[in-house]
């Protein structure tokens, strides 16, 4: 279960992948607003399933009055979780929502930077 998900990570930034020391997988997650105190860089998720599109993203509190929606489905986002994050709401009785979130937990610390990250376009997963 290891080696695929890293294998996917190598080739969009081979630099994290050296790094990731942990990937959560979850089924069904829906979270209230929260920090990942233990992260020592930006994370990436990637989340898949039936769930309506636009729905079940991460959003990030990028600053007190600017709020990010970043879609993972199907897709790899960055995301610094070191600022308040949540998935958004979807329907969670009926429909369903995968997510790998590829964490570097072991690096020493980066400041953070930037709450979000724009990715290339060819990191969509079909």
């Amino acid at each position: 279960l290891w080696q695929l998900p890293l294998q996917a990570m190598t080739e969009t930034d081979p630099d994290f992948a050296t790094r990731c020391s942990e990937i959560a997988v979850t089924f069904g997650f829906t979270g209230s607003p929260h920090i990942d105190r233990q992260n020592a860089s930006p994370f990436y998720g990637l989340s898949l399933g039936n769930f309506t599109e636009g729905t079940g993203c991460v959003a990030v509190e990028c600053s007190p009055r600017l709020l990010a929606h970043v879609n993972t489905k199907n897709r790899l986002g960055r995301v610094d979780g070191r600022y308040p994050h949540w998935v958004t709401s979807y329907n969670a009785e009926k429909e369903e929502r995968f997510s790998l979130i590829y964490y570097d937990t072991m690096s020493p610390y980066q400041s953070p930077g930037p709450a979000i990250f724009k990715m290339p376009k060819a990191q969509m997963v079909t």
